[in-house]
């Protein structure tokens, strides 16, 4: 049985996305592990909002919605920046 192209085109599309959201889940918290600035981790978490916002904004893209999840993880990603304090112990 033939599985056509667009089937397995989609299956190599989902797999592609998995790695990346999965790369960035691991970015993530490597950040939140070491001491990142802030505002490095703003500009990521803007980084990611911009990412999702062309995927979402481009007419040949087809994710069912996952688009406006990666925009919703990149402002919760920034809003972790703009939370995290960046005083340095003065001893």
């Amino acid at each position: 049985m033939y599985l056509g192209v667009t089937y397995l085109t989609r299956i190599v599309g989902l797999i592609f996305f998995i790695i990346i959201i999965g790369s960035l889940i691991g970015l993530i918290f490597s950040a939140l592990k070491k001491e990142v600035s802030g505002l490095k981790l703003m500009l990521f978490g803007l980084h990611i909002t911009l990412l999702g916002g062309i995927i979402a904004a481009d007419p040949n893209s087809n994710l069912g919605g996952l688009e406006y999840l990666i925009v919703f993880a990149g402002f919760i990603v920034a809003f972790m920046g703009l939370s995290k304090d960046n005083k340095k112990n003065e001893t």
